[in-house]
């Protein structure tokens, strides 16, 4: 892969996860790790992001800033308070990101399992055409519910499941934020935005395993693919 682009990537990781349960999300561990540390690995590992900015919360702050003062990263990480609303956490990390790099990937740190590639081909589809995200089509019959009963089945063929990163032009972005701030709208991702603005957003094919963990149960799922993903990277200089 030929990386053009120069990007920061913000970190999101001030929810307070309520659907999760006890204990702050992004500091539950898999694979003997807290989530955020999984997600700042493929960072080390990505050719396009040059530094990060952590938007953490009231209970993730001090732990976060000290697994960040101990960890073996070279990348420089700048942690940055969030807000009442994601969408106004990523506006703060967004407002600290450097002016000489010109892509933001925006990330939630609830998807361990994100790897290098998908920062670095969303980085460069975002530098081309603007604004790229991952996702991936839906692959589930799709039903509308109503009280309990199948009211209609809907349609899958062009439909996709947004996923992070999420990559825009620097410039952009601080705009699209501006305007949903000033116009008092909550939108569920920066897509959204973009897409209220009639600003086009490009798609980057993502992965099944880029998984979101919202419910503590998901934990054994991540774990799993984190299991099978570090016994194939073990066997394949064997098999080389």
């Amino acid at each position: 892969m030929s990386v053009q682009a120069r990007a920061a990537a913000v970190i999101v990781a001030a929810g307070s996860g309520t659907r999760f349960g006890d204990g702050a999300k992004v500091l539950a561990r898999i694979g003997g790790q807290p989530l955020i540390s999984w997600v700042l690995q493929a960072i080390e590992e990505s050719l396009a992001v040059r530094e990060s900015i952590l938007v953490t919360g009231a209970h993730t702050d001090a732990v976060i800033r000290q697994l960040i003062a101990d960890g073996p990263w070279s990348k420089p990480v700048t942690l940055v308070p969030g807000a009442q609303s994601r969408q106004r956490s990523v506006a703060a990390g967004v407002a600290a990101v450097p002016q000489d790099l010109s892509i933001v990937l925006v990330h939630d740190a609830a998807r361990p399992m994100v790897m290098s590639g998908d920062f670095d081909r969303c980085a460069d589809a975002a530098s081309a055409s603007g604004a790229a995200i991952v996702a991936i089509p839906v692959p589930d019959t799709l039903k509308r519910v109503e009280n309990g009963w199948i009211t209609s089945t809907v349609p899958r063929a062009g439909l996709w499941a947004a996923q992070t990163p999420q990559g825009f032009d620097r410039v952009r972005l601080t705009e699209a934020c501006a305007i949903a701030r000033a116009e008092d709208r909550e939108f569920t991702d920066e897509a959204s935005i973009f897409e209220y603005l009639g600003w086009p957003v490009a798609i980057v094919q993502g992965s099944q395993t880029n998984l979101k963990i919202t419910h503590s149960e998901d934990l054994a799922l991540a774990e799993a693919l984190l299991s099978a993903r570090c016994a194939t990277l073990k066997r394949v200089p064997n098999d080389a």
